[in-house]
């Protein structure tokens, strides 16, 4: 498959991840999807946007070392990307800073600006390269670039750069800096209402001294994960020595986050995650998992299956500002001044003793709408309230009323 990519002076169209994540989300073929895009550029060669779409789908498939290759194929020749949707004349220019990835590595911001008054123009940046000193004409730019360690060196230059920009910026890149899983516990580490178990990272060897009883022992239970995972990938919750024993051998990773397990499950004995984003510090809930086991995500929580569970989340969403966030608006409230960022993805519980159970905090996750109405019909309603907040603080921003 070849690209033919143009100058970075001008944005190239694309359809954009959360379209392309929308009709994966809705069970759509995404191999006729990709033959559908193809076949509308006929025999010519593609367009960097749409070779960029092609490398979407193939991450949405699976297909990693694919997906992956054919982006930065794309990106060694055009940076500046468009999304086809976006008006001719829109109101506020923002101006998105990305880097090649997976589809966590940037924040999904067409989920939340997918509004006629917002253009949105994609620079992709890697790690290693100079910050172009001149930026695309913008409003407001945006760092859409996810903490990851590989990242690490491209936040730390744009955090440098953006000393010397002139436009508001929505989430400073020394801020996005803090968000990894030590990072946030660091950050959080006695701020009052928060718990956020320390998060301790060390090496294969170190870990394996520690099963094989070498050094001297941790306080179980643990939970143990490999660096740089997500959504629970080789996660694992280890009671004691023989079983991280048993969880090194199964796995080939040399690093590790490992942290103190805490027990929330609530009085019924159900674990429930919350979702939850902070808009200039302001808490929305985005959804409520609930399940008989510790580890959860939206996904294997039967939320879908079970009605008796999606009332209680409608519940919960519904006395959320007035319950949940009430109770914990000084948490929030340190959240926000110790990590400040502009937005922010929290996954927490309610501990025993009544405090916010911080799991991990960032920029990446996904805040979206895509759950079928006829089984959430409440949940429509609570995305349209944190869309129209993040879009009113973009606005805000471009009228410099904020910076």
């Amino acid at each position: 498959m070849q690209a033919h990519v143009a100058g970075i002076d001008n944005p190239n169209p694309m359809i954009g991840p959360a379209r392309l994540i929308r009709a994966a989300f809705e069970g759509a073929d995404m191999a006729a999807l990709a033959a559908e895009i193809l076949a509308e550029g006929g025999d010519s060669a593609l367009d960097a946007g749409t070779a960029l779409d092609m490398a979407t789908i193939l991450l949405l498939k699976h297909r990693f070392t694919e997906g992956l290759a054919l982006q930065n194929e794309v990106l060694d020749g055009q940076r500046l990307f468009s999304l086809r949707s976006n008006p001719d004349q829109a109101r506020v220019r923002v101006l998105v800073l990305v880097t090649a990835g997976d589809l966590m590595a940037n924040t999904p911001i067409d989920f939340l600006l997918n509004d006629g008054d917002f253009g949105l123009t994609y620079l992709y940046l890697r790690p290693g390269e100079p910050v172009p000193r001149d930026l695309p004409a913008h409003d407001v730019i945006v760092t859409g670039i996810a903490y990851a360690r590989t990242a690490e060196p491209l936040l730390e230059a744009l955090a440098a750069a953006a000393d010397h920009w002139t436009r508001p910026i929505v989430n400073h890149p020394r801020h996005v800096l803090k968000t990894s899983r030590h990072g946030i516990a660091d950050a959080l580490r006695g701020a009052e209402g928060v718990l956020a178990p320390d998060v301790v990272r060390v090496s294969r060897s170190v870990l394996s001294a520690a099963a094989s009883r070498q050094t001297e022992g941790p306080t179980y239970p643990l939970l143990v994960r490999p660096l740089d995972t997500h959504a629970g990938n080789e996660l694992q919750k280890v009671d004691r020595a023989e079983d991280l024993q048993l969880y090194l051998a199964h796995t080939a990773a040399e690093a590790f986050y490992v942290t103190q397990y805490c027990d929330y499950r609530g009085p019924d004995g159900l674990f429930r995650k919350l979702r939850v984003v902070l808009i200039d510090g302001v808490p929305y809930l985005c959804h409520m998992a609930i399940r008989d086991h510790w580890m959860i995500h939206y996904l294997n929580a039967g939320m879908l299956e079970d009605p008796v569970k999606r009332q209680v989340e409608a519940a919960a969403m519904a006395a959320f500002d007035t319950d949940f966030a009430e109770r914990h608006r000084a948490a929030f409230a340190e959240i926000h001044r110790r990590i400040g960022l502009d937005y922010l993805v929290i996954d927490c519980a309610e501990s025993a003793d009544g405090r916010l159970l911080i799991f991990e905090a960032d920029t990446g996750m996904v805040v979206h709408d895509m759950d079928p109405v006829d089984l959430f019909p409440y949940k429509a309603p609570q995305m349209r309230r944190v869309f129209a907040a993040f879009q009113d603080a973009l606005r805000g921003r471009a009228r410099g009323r904020a910076a």
